[in-house]
């Protein structure tokens, strides 16, 4: 992806209602969150965390399982890896993010990403 985290992210964004972008509680740089949830972030210029939620994990397993581009976490984890390549991998992730925003938009807690002493709380426990 060569350094388009951001112009990703804002992709995202802009294809679906209740996301925003911010900046990341897990690390530097831009992440999308719905409402006080973050869901995306680079960990670097080609892994992507996505916050896809342990039900939705659970619902789509086989299909993440036989992906080689999907690296799982622990079976409590929210998150999962996605390996963002090609331009093939791009489309394929953003359509992974918006299920990501779908399925964290109704237990997430409403609001604006924290900014400022609420991020950087937020960014102790991580």
């Amino acid at each position: 992806m060569s350094g388009h985290q951001e112009e990703f992210l804002e992709l995202c964004c802009a294809a679906t209602e209740g996301a925003a972008i911010g900046e990341g509680a897990f690390g530097p740089g831009p992440a999308l969150w719905v409402g006080k949830r973050e869901v995306a972030h680079f960990d670097d210029e080609r892994a992507l965390d996505v916050r896809l939620t342990r039900a939705e994990i659970r619902r789509r397993r086989d299909e993440l399982k036989a992906d080689e581009r999907v690296t799982l976490r622990r079976s409590s984890s929210d998150w999962l890896e996605v390996a963002v390549e090609s331009d093939d991998d791009v489309e394929w992730a953003v359509r992974v993010v918006l299920s990501a925003v779908e399925a964290n938009r109704t237990t997430s807690p409403k609001g604006l990403p924290p900014t400022g002493a609420d991020l950087e709380r937020r960014r102790r426990f991580h």
